[in-house]
């Protein structure tokens, strides 16, 4: 061990520097400094290692019971969570078909209006005009997901997709085959918004 360095100050003179004593640590032998590292072990009897070791075996257990838990929980959140945005987007698809679908029938007006055109060449420009009207109507419902179904006279009646009228006897036709489009029908995705008036032959 190396000496210490102390430091003198007496009142208005110069601080002495006065050299410490040094003092020898006592040595401490192999066989005390093992007699004091047993006396800091805990010694535990069987029944007491038994308990601990019990409750360390339920902490375990807890532990991964909280753990499946909280898994179980966080995938049921997850599917919450999905079923509400598949909710939500149902909500919107549907607020939409309901507002577009109030605009078929103008759509079903013009395209009326356009069948019966005058054949003269005056009303040529009127004409055109309608036709465009009707071709800017399509495309923004197409645009928002509304397609027409696709229905024409020779096809097989499908009740999923076709509203019959009437049936009649036909000739041309062969037994529930679609004899006229009476009004054109819509879907949105998977959705029928309006079947498809038709008439067809028994």
């Amino acid at each position: 061990m190396g000496k210490k360095t102390k430091i003198k100050l007496n009142k208005g003179s110069e601080p002495k520097v006065e050299e410490a004593v040094q003092v020898e640590e006592p040595e401490i032998s192999a066989e005390e400094e093992a007699a004091a590292e047993q006396e800091d072990q805990v010694t535990l009897s069987k029944a007491e290692f038994d308990e601990l070791n019990k409750a360390l075996k339920e902490a375990k257990k807890k532990g991964e019971e909280n753990h499946e838990a909280w898994i179980r929980e966080r995938a049921d959140f997850s599917n919450y969570k999905k079923r509400m945005d598949r909710d939500q987007e149902l909500m919107r698809s549907k607020f939409k078909s309901d507002v577009l679908e109030k605009f078929l029938p103008v759509l079903d007006d013009l395209k009326l209006a356009y069948q019966h055109r005058p054949e003269d060449g005056e009303a040529a420009a009127w004409a055109e005009g309608i036709e465009l009207i009707i071709r800017k109507f399509s495309s923004v419902l197409e645009n928002e997901g509304m397609a027409q179904i696709d229905a024409k006279p020779g096809d097989k009646l499908d009740p999923n997709i076709h509203m019959a009228v009437s049936s009649e006897d036909s000739e041309e036709f062969g037994s529930d085959e679609i004899i006229e489009v009476l009004q054109n029908g819509y879907r949105m995705g998977e959705k029928i918004v309006r079947p498809a008036m038709v008439r067809v032959a028994r």
